[in-house]
Order: C-alpha cells, then structure tokens, then sequence
C-alpha cells in the first residue's frame, strides 16, 4: 500500500506522473492519500505546464480543503472488497 500523509512533494510528483502518463515506479495495490479533484488539478495542471513551481503549488494546495481517497489501483486488491447490500435514501 501507498500512503500519502500529506500533500507534498512525493505525493505532488506521483499525482503529476500518473496524469502525464509517465509514472514509471512500483505499482501498488492500494493508494490511500488526499484527492487530485477538479479544483485541486487546476492547481496541478498550473504546475504541469511549469507556471507554478513545485513549492508554489504546494503553497497553493495547503490553503485548500483537501479530501482524502483509498484508491483499489489493481484486481487483486479488489478482492478485498465485499458487497454488504445497499439503502435506499
């Protein structure tokens, strides 16, 4: 599992690889760290496209309400999961 405790360099990096397409590291089953949503990838797009530099991003994103994700990145992991019925609401 990987786990991002908050959202700095590591996390930054990971986030921008994988939406480039050129992440080349280890995969992982699971991913557990803050959300890259449409308000937070305005920011990383900025950064991607070298408007911002990798510690103005970060300072933008720390002023930001930032939600967490656990990510089931392959099948295997999947397999962790069970169905426990549903409600209606």
């Amino acid at each position: 599992m990987l786990c991002f405790d908050s959202p700095d360099e590591a996390w930054l990096d990971f986030v921008a690889e994988n939406r480039q397409g050129t992440y080349q590291g280890k995969q992982h089953d699971l991913i557990y760290g803050a959300v890259a949503n449409d308000d937070v990838y305005r920011t990383i797009t900025l950064y991607m496209t070298e408007v911002l530099d990798k510690q103005q991003t970060l300072a933008a994103l720390k002023i930001r309400k930032l939600f967490n994700q656990l990510v089931f990145a392959t099948e295997k992991s999947l397999q962790y999961l069970h169905f426990e019925g549903r409600e209606l609401v």
